[in-house]
């Protein structure tokens, strides 16, 4: 598995923007290969539907194939993605439309929301007992700052390198699997005679 990839092709930056599509690159945290049986048992998905994404991500060059074995009359076939790191070109999604880079930007995030509903409405329907499990289990943080080019490229390889150690750990007893979900981007100002993103309407009936 290679260190990086960077997304050059249309066809791949769609698969970016489908939320199966995403779950299952994001299932590979642990670089463990995995079978199509194997994810749709992990996500809780069809089989079938499930190993249609799975060929759709090894066709735009996503996954790849990488052992293949046989148990009796069962012919197993074992993916994982194309490298640790998948990265996509900003200038290919500018180029591609905005809706394009709308969709991609934001199916992160409603995964990431939908993953987090979900371990709050267990912790929120559990007993006190269950509720332990979650002591010292989350965490958050937001902030804005400034930072120059040079400044930016140096805190974007810190974190990278901070997350290919943590990345590295593999499942076993003792620990339980996280999801870390960060985001990095310049803050356009407010224009105050803009009120299009305003959430409010004080407007009467």
């Amino acid at each position: 598995m290679k260190e990086f990839f960077e997304v050059t092709d249309p066809e791949a930056l769609k698969s970016l923007a489908i939320a199966e599509r995403v779950k299952i690159l994001e299932l590979f945290e642990d670089l463990e290969p995995r079978t199509a049986k194997q994810i749709a048992t992990e996500l809780g998905e069809n089989a079938a539907r499930l190993h249609y994404h799975v060929k759709e991500l090894v066709r735009v060059g996503l996954l790849e194939q990488v052992d293949t074995r046989v148990k009796g009359s069962i012919v197993e076939k074992y993916y994982e993605p194309v490298a640790k790191v998948i990265q996509v070109k900003l200038q290919l999604m500018i180029e591609e439309n905005a809706q394009q880079l709308s969709d991609v930007m934001f199916t992160p995030f409603r995964t990431t929301e939908k993953d987090l509903m979900r371990t709050l409405n267990r912790f929120v329907a559990s007993d006190q007992d269950v509720r332990k499990e979650y002591q010292n289990t989350f965490a958050y943080n937001l902030t804005e700052f400034y930072l120059s080019q040079e400044e930016r490229n140096q805190f974007v390889e810190d974190i990278s390198d901070l997350l290919q150690k943590y990345k590295g750990f593999k499942k076993e007893s003792g620990r339980r699997k996280f999801k870390f979900f960060d985001t990095l981007f310049p803050l356009t100002p407010a224009d105050p005679t803009d009120d299009s993103d305003d959430p409010f309407d004080d407007s009467d009936e």
